[in-house]
């Protein structure tokens, strides 16, 4: 006889289970390679967004915080060493993006990958000023 047994994940304190991941918002207008360095204090990484259905609860969960539509959270992708090939932090080719529009339109000017609402943009990695807080992933 065989037994299945069901292990519900569970996320560290200040964590929450979003998906299938745990995620913390850390608040902060930082730029991006400071939002990397935030979240590596954490124990994660910046968020990185897989599928669409991933991307929509990431959303719900940002907007659940109180993070408003105009607000920009920086996630993980950048195309800084080679324009057009957007990559993880971690230096693998990324295969989801969940652009928005005519995005990503920025050149190499914008490198790096924000959410804003429902949003998915190119930003340039060292604006601050566009984010408030970086998204974090076990």
């Amino acid at each position: 006889m065989f037994a299945i047994i069901c292990i519900q994940q569970a996320c560290w304190v200040g964590w929450s289970l979003v998906y299938d991941s745990c995620y913390r918002l850390l608040p902060g207008s930082v730029t991006q390679p400071i939002a990397q360095e935030h979240c590596l204090k954490e124990g994660g990484s910046l968020a990185l967004v897989t599928s669409a259905e991933e991307l929509a609860a990431i959303q719900a969960f940002i907007q659940s915080k109180g993070i408003g539509p105009e607000e920009g959270v920086w996630v993980d992708g950048s195309d800084a060493k080679i324009e057009g090939a957007w990559r993880t932090s971690s230096g693998e080719l990324m295969t989801y993006f969940g652009w928005t529009g005519v995005e990503p339109n920025g050149g190499t000017s914008e490198n790096c990958m924000r959410l804003c609402g429902e949003s998915v943009l190119d930003d340039g990695c060292d604006r601050a000023d566009k984010v408030v807080a970086a998204l974090c992933e076990l």
